[in-house]
């Protein structure tokens, strides 16, 4: 694996490399936002456990606490 990067199975059976965008923890929970390379303005958001499982975030509600964490990193770049 690459530094800042993982591996994800899309719903194809493909492994698709994704960046990380950023990583943060909220809610007892630990978030990465990820995309994959060419399509930046594309983030998709990930839970993850002490394992290295990634779960999709599809919450409403917790879409949009990503969103707001993602707008605060954007303005403090």
């Amino acid at each position: 694996m690459k530094e800042n990067s993982i591996f994800i199975t899309d719903d194809n059976g493909k492994e698709v490399e994704m960046k990380i965008y950023l990583t943060f923890d909220a809610n007892e929970k630990q978030y990465v936002v990820v995309y994959e390379e060419g399509k930046e303005d594309e983030l998709y958001a990930l839970t993850y456990d002490d394992e290295a499982n990634l779960y999709p975030v599809d919450d409403p509600e917790e879409l949009a606490m990503v969103d707001e964490v993602v707008s605060a990193y954007e303005e403090e770049k």
